[in-house]
């Protein structure tokens, strides 16, 4: 089964991009295939210049990790540029997509998930 969750809210203001992550580890865990989308304010977790405070989840870290076990990041392109965000501070593996893409993984998945406001 391939899971596709598309999330649209900042990290650490809201759990979304947390809730996305474990439906993820869950899946792959499982045996199953994940995919994440970052999609308006949410492509702000993919910046690795990010420094949580002592404590908190480091958010671009766990979706590193999750890279590295076949959980594929994307990120919507023009969110990211719209943002200003830097190409060369994204987690490594994560891909810069679009609504093409989104469509495709849609398409391609036995379920979607899409977490906004």
């Amino acid at each position: 089964m391939k899971i596709t969750v598309q999330v649209m809210l900042n990290p650490y203001t809201n759990e979304d991009v947390d809730t996305a992550i474990n439906i993820a580890r869950a899946a792959v865990e499982k045996g199953h295939e994940a995919a994440i989308f970052l999609f308006c304010d949410s492509v702000l977790a993919i910046n690795t210049a990010v420094k949580p405070v002592k404590g908190d989840r480091n958010i671009p870290e766990l979706l590193k990790e999750l890279i590295e076990k076949g959980v594929e990041v994307h990120i919507c392109g023009i969110c990211f540029q719209y943002r200003g965000l830097d190409p060369e501070k994204i987690v490594p593996g994560a891909q810069l997509s679009g609504l093409p893409e989104l469509a495709s993984l849609i398409y391609k998945s036995d379920r979607f998930i899409n977490l906004m406001a």
